[in-house]
């Protein structure tokens, strides 16, 4: 009986301290019954299709999801839980069910997840400059950076969007004060006296 009866060895992609490290980054959820395979939540609330990019970039909306950090994390408490010197196949079986469990729907949701966000990336960069997407992957492909330092080189070499343009002005403008010299003196009240006339 060896200790990967139940988790296949190529599952597991990070060390121990590699994962708990990003575990520490994310907010412990509450226990929910109906999301009860989720423990963390990276808190990242979209700012929607109406905010600049550069705003949805640094709110995290397109960063990798953490699931897949989270499944890892379940991995771990499974092996946690194996002890080969008392537990039969069955008892091994017994109890890593739950984390097993755990692990499949938070790879389900990591891979909806990241689908997601790489449509919504994709669309986001498209709508903003002249870029196909065909063009955009391919780039991406290339690029050593992360997403905001891609940002600012699209935005020094790469035309901005009309809409996009749009986004970045929105807003009310700022009250302008002139200089005393050229402010045109505030008309009184009533019926303006004879040497105000001529």
């Amino acid at each position: 009986m060896g200790t990967y009866s139940f988790i296949k060895a190529s599952s597991i992609k990070h060390s121990r301290e590699v994962v708990m490290e990003r575990i520490k980054k994310l907010q412990p959820l509450n226990y929910n019954q109906f999301m009860w395979w989720r423990q963390f939540t990276d808190n990242v609330k979209p700012l929607g299709k109406r905010a600049n990019l550069k705003d949805r970039i640094a709110n995290r909306e397109f960063e990798p999801s953490t699931y897949f950090w989270q499944a890892q994390y379940a991995l771990y408490q499974a092996l946690d839980k194996i002890n080969l010197q008392t537990d039969d196949h069955q008892k091994q079986m017994e109890n890593l069910a739950v984390d097993l469990a755990r692990y499949k729907r938070l790879m389900e949701d990591f891979e909806k997840e990241e689908s997601q966000r790489m449509e919504a990336l994709y669309d986001a960069f498209t709508t903003a400059f002249k870029i196909t997407k065909e063009e955009l992957e391919e780039k991406f492909l290339k690029w050593p950076g992360d997403i905001a330092s891609f940002y600012d080189y699209a935005e020094s070499f790469l035309y901005t969007t009309p809409a996009e343009n749009r986004k970045q002005m929105r807003g009310r403008p700022k009250k302008m004060t002139l200089p005393p010299e050229i402010q045109q003196p505030k008309r009184k009240r009533g019926r303006p006296r004879k040497d105000e006339i001529f």
